[in-house]
């Protein structure tokens, strides 16, 4: 839920830019802080975890408009380190398919990292306090859907006046229009605005089911990997 799906062009310059200098940044100090040996050895994790996420991302839940991330499940297995080089490489490969414009793969990395950060994060305190995995995950996994959703709301509210400058440019013509009715005349001259605040209670109505329905499917998949490979929760 929390991957920006903009077009090319839409988000102002400074915008996406800066979303690739901080993910550059960031991502070159994590990957530079793990042994080369560890970061070959986890390849084909990183692997399948990259496929898992692109496949849930492919899948939409139609009723209320969401797919599942797997971010979190990622960031559990891979490490705060290793789920910038995966989310980097999900978003590109989504970017080539359509799923988001190329200028945003920057901001969508940097997202849905914090995204896999978090749930790494949280599924450790929430275990330590509450001695049970199942409750861990879930609250977990909701928690860190939840502020990875808000910060996104953010980075494109930052964008709000240049996409009522794309809106409408002047007197000499639109780059595009809404139309409902068709005898409903649209004022050229007129300052439209970009509700924000029905987007967000849109966004966090339908958003907080899919976070629950995230929550359950990760928590299953979780109990499921911990039987059969513990180590790989490095709970201990």
């Amino acid at each position: 839920m929390s991957h920006i799906h903009f077009p090319d062009g839409i988000l102002p310059i400074w915008l996406w830019v800066s979303g690739f200098i901080i993910m550059i940044l960031i991502g070159t100090i994590l990957i530079r802080s793990k042994k080369r040996s560890e970061i070959s050895r986890k390849l084909p994790l990183i692997g399948i975890m990259c496929a898992l996420m692109i496949l849930g991302a492919s899948v939409e839940l139609i009723p209320i408009a969401y797919h599942i991330n797997l971010t979190v499940i990622s960031g559990i297995l891979l490490g705060p380190s290793l789920i910038f080089l995966s989310t980097f490489i999900v978003n590109l490969i989504l970017a080539l398919f359509g799923h988001g414009g190329i200028t945003v793969i920057g901001i969508n990395s940097l997202i849905l990292s914090l995204e896999g950060v978090l749930g790494f994060l949280f599924f450790h305190l929430f275990l330590r306090i509450l001695k049970r995995m199942t409750p861990a995950i879930f609250l977990a996994t909701v928690l860190a859907l939840f502020i990875s959703t808000l910060s996104m709301i953010g980075i494109i509210g930052l964008g709000k006046a240049h996409y009522e400058e794309l809106i409408y440019q002047g007197q000499e013509g639109k780059i595009f229009e809404f139309r409902i009715l068709e005898d409903k005349k649209i004022d050229l001259h007129k300052n439209y605005e970009i509700n924000l605040s029905r987007f967000i209670k849109i966004i966090l109505s339908l958003g907080s089911i899919g976070w629950c329905l995230e929550g359950l499917i990760t928590t299953l998949i979780l109990k499921y990997i911990n039987r059969l490979r513990p180590d790989l929760l490095r709970i201990n």
